[in-house]
């Protein structure tokens, strides 16, 4: 008997996007100090004046929705929550298969689980341990593979930026026998975006033709490093400086179909090289509050 749920599968970071959920910028509320932010790319802009301004955040967010839509997805929105910021739908939750996983997020974010519960209908949400932290962007799903961006350091575990940890990883073991669960460490700091990679996503994205993008320079561990990118027949390695910038953090809207920004010229002509369809869409402005296409949605729904 159908009991209403949401049907929801992702295998992996590039099948043909059916579902997704959308972050908007309706409602944030005042911008955060610099103090109280949440990571260094957002500390930067707010120290330099340079943070967006909501409106600007609200239009590219809708842009994006708009041309997902286009392409035949089905685009969900949080419910709006006065005066609460809902730009990352990615550190909610995620999907890995058909089990709906909802994340262990920073305290001061926890009420954005409310803009997307009431979404999810009879879906069968499943809860962490209580000693395991995990958020979306840490999580990326091969066909064969899930890697994890955990810290693992006693010296970064403290760091606002260290966002998984190892109990959140053996969670995801657990809940996945049939599939291999890998740790790969990055480099966390507080304060400087490049000293930072805030989530997996920030320094490494597989693509569906079979190539991958990385920052090698993102990575304490250079075993780990080779042991992610020899799984790839080519790499696409980007900078620091490129991955400041979130070059890495794109979303698949089929095997050959990428999201991006304009302003990533050089990346942009190496995809369009390998045979990729770029749809551009802008997201400078959400860019600086530390998040883009990957961070900005949540997919609840692919197609083998």
């Amino acid at each position: 008997m159908d009991d209403g749920s949401m049907i929801i599968g992702i295998g992996n970071e590039w099948g043909p996007l059916k579902k997704v959920m959308v972050g908007h910028g309706r409602d944030m509320g005042p911008a955060p100090t610099a103090a109280d932010s949440y990571d260094p790319t957002s500390k930067k802009h707010l120290l330099e004046g340079t943070y967006p301004k909501a409106q600007d955040v609200e239009a590219q967010l809708d842009h994006l929705a708009d041309l997902l839509s286009h392409e035949g997805v089905e685009v969900m929105r949080p419910a709006d929550m006065a005066e609460l910021e809902q730009v990352f739908a990615r550190d909610v939750g995620m999907v890995i298969d058909d089990v709906f996983i909802r994340s262990r997020m920073i305290a001061d974010r926890q009420a954005e689980w409310e803009g997307i519960a009431p979404l999810l209908k009879n879906t069968q949400v499943s809860i962490l341990p209580d000693e395991a932290e995990l958020e979306g962007g840490d999580v990326v799903v091969m066909d064969n593979l899930i890697a994890v961006g955990v810290t693992r350091r006693s010296e970064l575990l403290d760091l606002q930026t260290s966002r998984t940890n190892q109990a959140g990883l053996d969670f995801l073991a657990r809940t996945f026998p049939k599939r291999e669960v890998w740790g790969a460490e990055l480099h966390k700091d507080d304060d400087d975006p490049l000293r930072c990679a805030l989530h997996l996503d920030c320094a490494f994205m597989p693509l569906g033709l079979g190539q991958a993008i990385v920052c090698p320079d993102a990575f304490l561990d250079r075993d780990q490093l080779h042991t992610l990118t020899d799984r790839f027949d080519e790499v696409i390695n980007i900078s620091l400086q490129e991955a400041a910038l979130l070059q890495s953090n794109l979303l698949h809207v089929a095997p050959e179909v990428i999201l991006i920004d304009p302003r990533f010229d050089r990346l942009s002509a190496i995809l369009r090289e390998k045979g990729y369809r770029l749809i551009q869409c802008p997201m400078n402005h959400v860019g600086k509050m530390g998040g883009l296409f990957r961070c900005a949605t949540l997919p609840l729904l692919r197609s083998h």
